[in-house]
């Protein structure tokens, strides 16, 4: 099962919408492998695609948010109990006090035979922000900055700043 570290870009448009602007993953243990596209819908394909693999965000509680509306306006349910997950359901560890654990998305279920994937957050594990971890393990990379005010419309084509940017992201993580 493989697993991933994760990161997206949003944007919030003159009507308060918001939206992904630019995702990224990187594969623990083969970081040549790192792939970047422009909006949520092609991250969750991407997922879907690595059956049962983990992605690990680093502060899931703000990226998950966009997990979890993207599955509410794509017939998925969220269900509690373990004898409901069926296709198309997702569960969330979510404590009392907001805490963001993991959600997991059930694409299909027939009997014992699940795809699914799950979503971390890498943030309980390495409490430290990017920038602090990139400096703190002494990494050959660093935490890189972008013009976050910049306006970015929905099918943003990502500039090489930008890549570059998200793809250090992930690798410091």
């Amino acid at each position: 099962m493989k697993k991933f570290t994760a990161d997206f870009e949003t944007a919030v448009w003159k009507d308060d919408e918001t939206w992904v602007w630019a995702w990224a993953v990187c594969e623990i243990g083969n970081e040549e492998n790192i792939k970047i596209d422009n909006n949520i819908d092609s991250f969750i394909e991407f997922c879907k695609q690595e059956k049962n693999a983990s992605f690990y965000f680093h502060n899931l509680k703000f990226d998950g948010e966009f997990i979890i509306y993207w599955a509410l306006t794509h017939n998925f349910t969220h269900v509690e109990k373990k004898e409901d997950i069926k296709d198309n359901t997702f569960t969330t560890l979510i404590s009392d006090m907001g805490q963001f654990y993991s959600i997991t998305l059930y694409f299909e279920k027939k009997n014992k035979k699940v795809h699914k994937v799950t979503f971390y957050d890498s943030l309980k594990i390495i409490p430290f922000s990017v920038d602090q971890i990139a400096k703190s393990f002494n990494l050959p990379i660093s935490k890189l900055k972008i013009d976050y005010k910049k306006e970015r419309p929905k099918g943003h084509r990502l500039t090489i700043k930008e890549r570059e940017y998200i793809t250090n992201d992930v690798l410091i993580v």
